[in-house]
């Protein structure tokens, strides 16, 4: 195996980014009954989509193909999460199935009765100037490929502001040590050993908030230590799930 691995030369580059959500950011993290609440962190696969402008006109079948979409993305981001400023508050929304007919919230009891549910969302933030607010996570981008300054992301489409720094190193190293990556971390990513982590378990599949990783491949600047993931080093992408390279048709918005 090489100690190096010269990730520019297959075209891959690689950005530091931080994003402010600017309305009510609302994923279904975890959901108990009626209640459904945003933990504070966003899964790698929702900002890959979100920052490759990757969605579906029309999807025919009923399971996720993530890693087909995930080979054709010109993105591929970490997990993002907030800053050791950045303060993260709540807000309890309700919401409700209402009757069409009486515009009413009651309803005979049965099938399709109206019922008055809650979700817990991450209150808006705002750019201040302070390099530490707001979301950090890292894209590793293909191709030249143009990334965007403004998304949506979540369940509502909530207006997401992004700012990004490109990294001068593109040269990853294979450490066979502990090291500590600066960022979030999907465990599928990982080809090494993983001696420590904290979890964080959230839909489509668990996240480390933080974790130490022996004898795998990263990249150092500075105070970044950036995992690469699997998919971009001689280990190549995870093989593809059964079933999950249905049938779709897929409009991409550049």
């Amino acid at each position: 195996m090489p100690e190096a691995l010269d990730l520019s030369a297959a075209g891959v580059r690689i950005y530091g980014g931080q994003f402010f959500h600017h309305d009510y950011l609302w994923f279904s993290s975890f959901e108990v009954s009626k209640v459904t609440r945003t933990a504070p962190i966003v899964h790698n696969y929702a900002l890959s989509y979100a920052t490759s402008r990757y969605e579906y006109a029309i999807y025919y079948g009923s399971r996720p193909s993530y890693d087909a979409d995930l080979r054709a993305m010109p993105v591929y981001t970490t997990p993002a999460r907030p800053g050791t400023s950045h303060r993260i508050g709540w807000t309890r929304l309700t919401q409700n199935a209402i009757d069409t007919r009486t515009q009413r919230t009651e309803g005979p009891r049965g099938i399709n009765t109206p019922s008055i549910g809650w979700r817990i969302v991450l209150n808006p933030c705002w750019e201040t100037g302070h390099e530490d607010q707001g979301f950090h996570f890292y894209a590793f981008v293909r191709n030249g490929y143009s990334l965007p300054t403004v998304i949506r992301l979540g369940k509502k489409g909530c207006p997401v502001r992004l700012r990004w720094a490109a990294l001068a190193a593109s040269r990853a190293m294979h450490v066979a040590g502990p090291v500590q990556p600066t960022h979030a971390l999907n465990p599928l990513d990982v080809q090494g050993q993983i001696l420590s982590y904290e979890p964080i378990s959230i839909p489509p599949h668990l996240v480390f908030r933080q974790a130490e990783i022996a004898d795998d491949w990263f990249v150092f600047e500075g105070k970044h230590c950036i995992h690469v993931p699997r998919r971009f080093t001689p280990a190549g992408p995870l093989p593809l799930s059964p079933g999950n390279t249905g049938q779709r048709r897929r409009r991409s918005r550049r």
